[in-house]
């Protein structure tokens, strides 16, 4: 009795397990149906074999519990498990067409046929549930059932065989999945021709057979779920299956070695409290997962190489480098070849071969964070490219705005010179002719300068000198001894780039406002003296020194010379005006940076 009560109470834990595997299995492939928006005949499957082991673990469960065969509990557990068989056909006749398609006429008529047949089920369940008082078993409907499903199967068989022929392309099962369904086909057969037609075999080998027969779900499930790579959890699925069956073994051996519950409902009960209980331990998951990954599968750490491949990306210039990038990455990692066609329809494409990891859902997520990497890392250079060209527009338009600032700024000083000049020339030509004369070739020589400088905002600083001098030249034929001019290039090498006509401006202002009004004249200096990578010029007179009211004044020469800095320099230049040291008289003081000529 013993014996018995722990065969039962085995048989209770393996239709548990089978049930808890097929829910699994059905909920995930409901996901997966919800999201298609069709119903493949794998969530059929799952439903008859939960159908199936969780009837037959309530008969277990009754029945260590003391129900007896003929009471009304024991007799609505057996009828509930045996109608999985008006699942069966049509479960049969789903999953062809799910193979072959299910527009043509072959499938359709198979479709039919197994509607048909699932009905004639229904109809000899209910008979014999009627004659043999919802005793089932007892019957001959399992037997009937059984040659009926057998049938149904060689000819579903017989039509996916053929309809595949003439379809090579359809589907994507993989090569081993028919030959090890054809094994547990004809092992499961096997089982239930031995336990009909040879109940007088050993006791041990009925055992065995018996558990054959009645525990089909758990390697079918698994088999089968494990071949739907292209379901996107066949992982998750080898995962779950080994963490269920790992966990409900570990159990029952720990409840009957090393606990010692007695045989029976203590068994049964201890046996699923201490699986729930591995179910919840994180370690255990862990290890579970690890070994699927690393040791079934082996799986690369997708995370590194995620962040190898963003590290390859800050490394890479231009946006070919980036794509080649992570196409290297997807190669090597998954071993299939893959492109990237960019333009209007970004895509990356892979294609595999026999080298080529199983597309399962981390090698999915992977792909897709590669996708998206790849996609946010081209659109930030688009981005920057866009920002680069922006700037250089923006660039191109401040330089040209300053040139027309500076032309400008040119054309003021040129017509202001050339007046006050002209003006100059005209006092002299009825008072003294021969200055007058010397006035005018002084003037076309300072002009054919300006000229030369037309086109160029800098001149060198010895240019600068030269064309002062040329100008004093022309101030000194009027005021002959009275103006004594002093051109002092310092440590200066002369090459040094500033403004064209920078000097002109404030040599005029000198004269005419700091020297004209005094009776005998006086000097101008103009000096130069760098300072590290500045250039300092200085424009003294000692002449009259500022008025009062000097800072209200508007005076076009020095307010050209102060934009054209600004312009030219911004806050890196300087402008002093003041009065001269030790003495009467005024200073100009401008600061440049150096440029090389």
């Amino acid at each position: 009795m013993a014996r018995d009560l722990t065969y039962v109470a085995l048989d209770a834990i393996a239709f548990i397990t089978g049930a808890t595997l097929s829910a699994m299995l059905g909920h995930m492939q409901y996901r997966v149906d919800r999201a298609t928006g069709r119903m493949s005949g794998y969530l059929l499957l799952w439903l008859l074999g939960f159908i199936w082991t969780f009837g037959n673990f309530m008969r277990c469960t009754l029945e260590l519990a003391g129900a007896t065969p003929d009471s009304t509990a024991a007799r609505f557990a057996e009828t509930f498990a045996w109608s999985c068989t008006l699942l069966g056909p049509l479960t049969v006749g789903r999953l062809v067409q799910g193979g072959i398609g299910s527009t043509s006429r072959t499938s359709r008529r198979l479709f039919a046929f197994t509607v048909a047949v699932s009905l004639l089920n229904l109809v000899l369940m209910v008979r014999a549930n009627y004659l043999s008082d919802f005793q089932l078993e007892s019957s001959g409907y399992p037997t009937v059932s059984f040659y009926i499903a057998l049938v149904v199967g060689i000819t579903a068989f017989v039509i996916y065989l053929r309809e595949r022929k003439a379809q090579p392309r359809r589907g994507r099962m993989p090569r081993w999945f028919a030959p090890a369904a054809l094994l547990f086909a004809a092992t499961h057969t096997a089982a239930i021709l031995l336990s009909t037609l040879a109940p007088d075999m050993p006791e041990t080998a009925m055992t065995a057979v018996s558990l054959i027969a009645r525990h089909w779900a758990i390697p079918w499930s698994i088999l089968i779920a494990v071949s739907l790579a292209q379901a996107h959890y066949a992982d998750i699925v080898a995962k779950r299956s080994l963490w269920l069956l790992a966990s409900i073994t570990i159990a029952t051996i720990i409840s009957m070695t090393v606990i010692d519950v007695p045989p029976g409902l203590p068994l049964l009960a201890t046996a699923l409290v201490t699986w729930a209980l591995m179910l919840v331990a994180p370690q255990f998951i862990r290890a579970i997962e690890a070994l699927v990954d690393q040791v079934i599968l082996n799986r690369p750490d997708y995370a590194v190489a995620a962040r190898t491949l963003d590290d390859a990306f800050r490394r890479a210039t231009t946006p070919d480098e980036v794509i080649e990038t992570a196409l290297a990455s997807v190669r090597t990692t998954l071993h299939v070849d893959a492109s990237y066609s960019d333009g209007p329809a970004e895509k990356l494409t892979i294609t595999t071969s026999h080298e080529a990891r199983t597309l399962m859902q981390p090698e999915r997520a992977f792909l897709e964070s590669v996708r998206t990497q790849l996609e946010h890392r081209l659109d930030a250079m688009r981005f920057e490219a866009d920002q680069r060209a922006l700037l250089l527009r923006e660039e191109r338009l401040r330089r040209l705005l300053t040139e027309a600032e500076l032309k400008a700024l040119r054309t003021q000083v040129d017509p202001h010179f050339l007046f006050n000049t002209l003006n100059t020339i005209a006092d002299l030509i009825s008072a003294n002719p021969q200055q007058a004369e010397r006035m005018t070739e002084r003037l076309a020589e300072c002009f054919r300068y300006a000229l030369a400088t037309h086109s160029r905002e800098y001149s060198t600083l010895d240019e600068e000198l030269n064309f002062a001098r040329q100008y004093l030249d022309i101030e000194q034929v009027r005021f002959g001894e009275r103006l004594r001019v002093q051109l002092l290039r310092g440590d200066a090498t002369g090459n040094e780039a500033i403004p064209s006509l920078l000097l002109q401006p404030l040599l005029e202002n000198a004269i005419r406002h700091g020297l004209a009004p005094v009776r005998e004249g006086g000097n101008v200096t103009v000096s130069a003296h760098r300072e590290g990578e500045r250039l300092r010029l200085v424009v003294e007179d000692d002449g009259v020194g500022l008025r009062s009211g000097f800072a209200n004044r508007d005076g076009i020469g020095l307010r050209n010379v102060q934009d054209r800095l600004h312009t030219l320099y911004g806050q890196a230049a300087e402008f002093i005006i003041g009065g001269r040291a030790g003495g009467r008289g005024t200073s100009v003081t401008l600061v440049i940076p150096l440029h090389a000529h």
